[in-house]
């Protein structure tokens, strides 16, 4: 009778431990502090206009440490516009995600019915700044007209042909200037299907097919210039050229994708004289 008493008593105790131990741990958990954190900026442009009321506002923090893949997202956040810039925001993420052998960029989208408006042209590095200080990005215009109280597209769209194209965005990240800080392009022409231009250090030429919104690029052939910057840029925009088989135009805006649907570049129009 007494043994039973004492297993009884034990086995009581462990219980009430283990409960204890468990609702303890439960709590534990409920007090950890969250291990995200923040990145805070205020993203702006220049211009004298007022972005309509259906705009949105996209900030992702991307790895660009290597130029031959398209940027790995580590985090994104989205917001409406409201009122004038700048517009500020506060970006969490993860910081198990951030490897210190790793570059990182923060980039900056305005988007009207997923046509892109607005996007930095350059580089902004996400941890390289003053720790606490707010990153500035400043975005500048990529399609449509000037002036008036809303960015409209032109119609008709811009062609495709005849139509000097200056490189906007490759694998997602804002194209950076050339050697002799020329801007990389390329105009195709309606003469044999040819096409040419500037890729970061050489020209290039070469010819395309086009069969309503399919265009592929056959083979270019670039001269052979070695530069200190902008080679590993080149060698990813002629790869991407040879990925194309879709492109789609809207206002002053070109957009290519890949065989598999990947956005690889995009373009803005500048009319040929």
């Amino acid at each position: 009778m007494k043994s039973a008493l004492v297993q009884t008593t034990r086995r009581t105790a462990w219980l009430l431990i283990f409960t204890l131990f468990t609702m303890g741990y439960a709590w534990g958990e409920e007090r950890e502090p969250s291990d995200m954190k923040t990145i805070e900026g205020r993203v702006f442009y220049r211009e004298r206009m007022m972005l309509p009321p259906n705009a949105g506002i996209t900030v992702t923090l991307e790895d660009v440490s290597k130029m031959d893949v398209a940027a790995d997202i580590i985090a994104t956040t989205t917001f409406p516009p409201v009122g004038g810039p700048p517009w500020d925001f506060a970006m969490e993420y993860d910081p198990a995600r951030i490897d210190s052998r790793h570059r990182y960029a923060v980039r900056a989208r305005i988007e009207v019915n997923g046509q892109l408006l607005f996007t930095n042209m350059t580089q902004i590095p996400a941890f390289s700044g003053t720790e606490g200080k707010p990153l500035e990005i400043l975005v500048s215009r990529v399609g449509g007209g000037r002036g008036g109280q809303h960015p409209t597209p032109p119609t008709p769209n811009a062609s495709l042909v005849t139509t000097y194209w200056k490189l906007i965005e490759l694998d997602g990240r804002p194209a950076t200037l050339g050697a002799g800080e020329r801007e990389l392009h390329m105009v195709l022409t309606n003469e044999g299907d040819h096409v040419r231009g500037f890729s970061g250090c050489n020209r290039f030429t070469g010819s395309y097919e086009l069969t309503d919104s399919q265009l592929r690029f056959r083979p270019l052939a670039a001269t052979r210039m070695a530069c200190l910057e902008g080679m590993e840029q080149e060698q990813r925009f002629l790869a991407a050229l040879g990925e194309i088989t879709r492109f789609t135009i809207s206002g002053n805006s070109m957009a290519l994708y890949s065989g598999d649907e990947r956005l690889i570049l995009q373009f803005e129009a500048v009319a040929l004289q």
